[in-house]
């Protein structure tokens, strides 16, 4: 590899890893304001159940379409584009007088930030062909790290006195990002990325493995986000508001670890078999930690669901894209679509339940996810 090539590749990965961070710690500052939404805008659980649906639509319409695209495109240019766009969405939101316009903001800063996420995975896989699942992982524990600081940004947030704060923050945090992306020039690394054309769609779904891969992260991606939209609420059943809050940064401080470890499996072990092991131990940790909530045993199970969890989606995602290596961009599309459908229908699931019986047992409709999951994998090992 040329040091030119080195270079570029670095300070590509440095920007793609940055707004992952970035991401993460986005995503987790909206299940940790819930209170505060309610609060100001004096609606109900089930209407704060609509935030990450709402989020997940704008999401998924441009992740599509820019992942189709993503072997015909200037990706530089429409990276820009996505970054410039979130920072705007942030400050709308922070700004947003009502709790239809912070919706409709939800859905705008969502949809600019899919126009980034439907193309930095496919950079990074043509930026490391050999290691996908290494350093999709790495990828995701950047997301982890970021991800973990939300909660604490909105405790500090709301000890200044104003959630607001929270998105300024985030705008803020993302313009070195966009000054490094605005020097670099853009990758001369997707040459191998196929334009995707409306004949290769036969092909594609004919693979059993994309199928697979793809039910299978809707129920990942059903579990990441109950945890990320409802854990904070959950937690307050048990705990202070404060230490509720909190209780959010263990489930994701274990992300870190999770992913550092699961970036090492990756290398050594058949993905599926992975994923068949993690999907069975989140079971049994899943089992402990409702059964035995409240305290310390609560935080060590909500720790330990978050390790297991963190290895899934990446893990399954690497699998994908081995499949068709030509067709990052689409099977992209394909495995970050599947998860947000999960994040569409899930948290707002639980919300009904939470209204009809209590936040309690709506919580255990995690167990019923993984359990689907665990079957999924077993036939996928077997028939893919």
């Amino acid at each position: 590899m040329s040091a030119s090539h080195s270079r570029e590749r670095f300070y590509w990965t440095g920007a793609l890893f940055s707004f992952a961070a970035v991401g993460g710690l986005a995503m987790q500052v909206r299940g940790a304001l819930f209170v505060s939404f309610q609060e100001t805008f004096g609606v109900s659980e089930s209407l704060l159940g609509l935030v990450t649906p709402v989020g997940t639509v704008g999401f998924v319409l441009v992740v599509v379409t820019f992942g189709l695209l993503a072997g015909r495109i200037d990706v530089r240019r429409w990276l820009l584009v996505g970054v410039v766009g979130s920072v705007i969405g942030f400050l709308f939101i922070g700004a947003a007088p009502s709790f239809v316009v912070l919706l409709a903001m939800v859905f705008a800063r969502s949809a600019s930030t899919g126009v980034f996420r439907a193309l930095d995975r496919p950079l990074l896989s043509h930026l490391y062909p050999d290691t996908r699942g290494r350093i999709f992982n790495l990828q995701t524990m950047a997301w982890a790290v970021g991800a973990t600081i939300g909660p604490l940004v909105v405790t500090l947030a709301l000890y200044l006195g104003e959630w607001r704060l929270t998105y300024a923050v985030l705008a803020l945090v993302l313009l070195p990002i966009l000054v490094v992306l605005w020097r670099l020039e853009s990758p001369s690394l997707m040459e191998n990325e196929v334009s995707f054309r409306r004949a290769d769609v036969p092909e594609l779904l004919a693979r059993r493995e994309l199928l697979v891969m793809g039910c299978a992260l809707v129920l990942t991606g059903g579990i990441e986000s109950v945890f990320f939209t409802w854990l904070p609420y959950y937690s307050a059943q048990f705990f202070t508001p404060g230490v509720a809050n909190s209780v959010l940064s263990v489930y994701l401080v274990a992300y870190i670890p999770g992913r550092l470890v699961f970036s090492r499996l990756a290398g050594r072990a058949r993905y599926l078999t992975i994923v068949l092991a993690t999907a069975a131990l989140t079971l049994v940790a899943l089992g402990i930690t409702f059964w035995f909530a409240g305290g310390d045993r609560m935080l060590l199970g909500v720790f330990a669901v978050g390790f297991l969890v963190s290895g899934l989606f990446p893990t399954l995602l690497a699998w994908g894209i081995d499949t068709v290596p030509q067709f990052t961009g689409p099977i992209n599309a394909i495995a970050l679509t599947s998860a947000q459908i999960g994040f569409f229908v899930f948290p707002a699931t639980v919300g009904v339940l939470a209204d009809v019986y209590s936040i309690e047992r709506a919580m255990t409709l995690q167990l019923a996810l993984v359990a689907v999951l665990l079957c999924i994998v077993v036939v996928g090992r077997r028939y893919a």
